[in-house]
């Protein structure tokens, strides 16, 4: 082993040195800010003024346990939908059980129920009257 300096770990110096900067700190600063300058003026001119450009709302899993039947029920329903279309629906257009989940989500956040008087599942179904 050698004692060059800078032969340690491939050159990357010292453990004690990470993090250190080794430009002084108005510098970083003014860098910084320029670049920031630079996004906030390609942002501003890519997007037409008075318009919002909406993304799209991140999907995230989850794992929801399902009785078998529901499971068929919603398998079946979801092939009657696709099975509705004539001509060719694009992947991104079929409908999946995931997707009814998601409807009945939104039909749930749509109901006039009062979420604080609903105590389980039971209470859920009579508001709903199932």
């Amino acid at each position: 082993m050698t004692n060059r300096k800078g032969s340690r770990m491939g050159g990357l110096g010292k453990l004690s040195d990470f993090g250190k900067i080794s430009k002084p700190k108005q510098e970083l600063e003014q860098e910084t800010t320029s670049s920031l300058e630079k996004v906030d003026k390609k942002e501003l001119e890519a997007s037409p003024p008075g318009r919002e450009q909406l993304e799209p709302e991140k999907l995230v899993n989850i794992n929801v346990k399902i009785t078998r039947t529901q499971h068929t029920w919603l398998s079946q329903t979801a092939r009657t939908v696709r099975d509705n279309n004539n001509t060719p629906v694009a992947p991104s257009e079929r409908v999946f059980p995931q997707h009814l989940i998601g409807i009945a989500i939104d039909l749930l956040q749509d109901t006039d129920i009062n979420w604080s008087q609903i105590k389980n599942v039971e209470d859920l179904r009579q508001q709903l009257k199932l």
